[in-house]
């Protein structure tokens, strides 16, 4: 679920964000097309940066991991002088793919072909060596090197572009995005945790499930009982056509924010004496912050921990969901913070959201039926089909 911070539609929402009019969703049949996805992929996901990994995942020298985007494989690795590098996951003998391995550690300072052993190194993808008895005279070792990926580490996060042309602007590739996050210091965060399931629905389903609260009492009752506004099917306090009469209202269902006694998003909602200063000085932090980076990334910021959440496309109908947790070092290393109750919390809310996914996932193959309706309150749902469109 989205907290809302910007949107393209305020101008036309000064009195409110929640849409005047029905609309239409996307067309039922773009989340099963193959075609489509096909066009997607092209379009959106080799042109647009998209969220691996945090940096402390590739902690040690010669470590690596391995994404895929529909049927684009990519390794990135951390060199042993400690560069961290990003390929194209293609061996330039035959095309045989480098690492099977989702994450793992090479051996040496090369990445060694399984079929047919071609080395390159892996500091600057250079072929070292085929394995032929004789190179032939006009083999160009050269030419043979490994495909570059466009790679940028911001704030401890790492993103790649399919596209090597693409320039990074933080504030362009985040749609909804807070200048807390720079205030946070996120590259010293460690990796503590992280979650990976696959559901067997459309990228788009995933994000439009985000995007809207209409389904949380219903599907997230514990989360509802934290969060209260979410309980009343509302995002933000400006959800609710009544909202200024509200205003002065305490009452968190009304103000938006967790429940009096809750600190973080925990199954106890305690964040068990780790409180981010910085965070908590602020007058209007409700507890949590989203940033939304489309098509691959959202980041929710509470006072102990740091949730990323990385979506990525494999098929038409099946999109792999990684989380990460990020927490200080000093909230690792405490024995008596015990990281479970956050993580937890988190795995049942997403878990839940994955069966809605699927289910709605298995009713878009309706022949007669184009298109769905967004109410009034699947506002950013609607900035996320404009997004979508203007980019295809």
């Amino acid at each position: 679920m989205a907290i809302k911070f910007l949107s393209l539609y305020d101008h036309i929402m000064d009195d409110g964000y929640i849409l005047k009019k029905t609309e239409k969703s996307l067309p039922l049949k773009w989340y099963y097309d193959q075609q489509q996805f096909d066009h997607e992929i092209s379009k959106i996901w080799t042109d647009e940066w998209f969220y691996v990994i945090h940096e402390s995942a590739l902690a040690d020298p010669l470590s690596f991991v391995t994404v895929e985007v529909s049927k684009y494989n990519i390794i990135l690795l951390k060199d042993r002088d400690g560069n961290i590098n990003s390929y194209f996951n293609t061996c330039s003998h035959r095309g045989s793919i480098l690492q099977k391995d989702s994450s793992g550690r090479l051996k040496s300072n090369l990445l060694v072909c399984p079929y047919h052993q071609w080395s390159y190194n892996a500091s600057n993808g250079d072929l070292v060596r085929t394995t032929s008895i004789n190179d032939p005279k006009d083999f160009n070792k050269e030419s043979k090197c490994l495909t570059k990926v466009n790679l940028k580490i911001w704030n401890g996060l790492i993103f790649i572009n399919l596209n090597n042309k693409a320039e990074w602007d933080a504030e362009s590739v985040f749609v909804d995005y807070s200048s807390a996050f720079l205030k946070l210091n996120v590259g010293d965060y460690k990796l503590g945790h992280t979650w990976k399931k696959n559901i067997q629905c459309n990228w788009k389903i995933f994000w439009e499930n985000y995007s809207e609260c209409l389904h949380c009492p219903n599907l997230h009752p514990e989360l509802s009982d934290l969060v209260p506004i979410y309980g009343r099917r509302l995002v933000d306090i400006k959800d609710d056509p009544d909202w200024e009469r509200l205003i002065d209202n305490p009452d968190p269902k009304f103000q938006g924010g967790m429940r009096e006694g809750v600190q973080t998003w925990s199954m106890d909602g305690s964040a068990q004496g780790h409180k981010d200063q910085y965070l908590e000085s602020m007058n209007d932090f409700p507890g949590y912050i989203y940033m939304t980076s489309w098509p691959s990334v959202f980041i929710a910021i509470f006072t102990d921990h740091i949730r990323m959440v990385r979506v990525l496309p494999i098929s038409n109908d099946e999109t792999e969901i990684t989380a990460e947790w990020l927490f200080r070092e000093a909230t690792l290393n405490d024995p008596n913070y015990d990281k479970k109750n956050v993580i937890d919390f988190a795995v049942l809310v997403m878990k839940q959201d994955g069966e809605a996914c699927e289910l709605n996932q298995k009713g878009v193959y309706n022949p007669v039926r184009e298109a769905g309706t967004l109410m009034p309150e699947e506002y950013e749902i609607k900035r996320f089909h404009d997004w979508l469109k203007s980019k295809i």
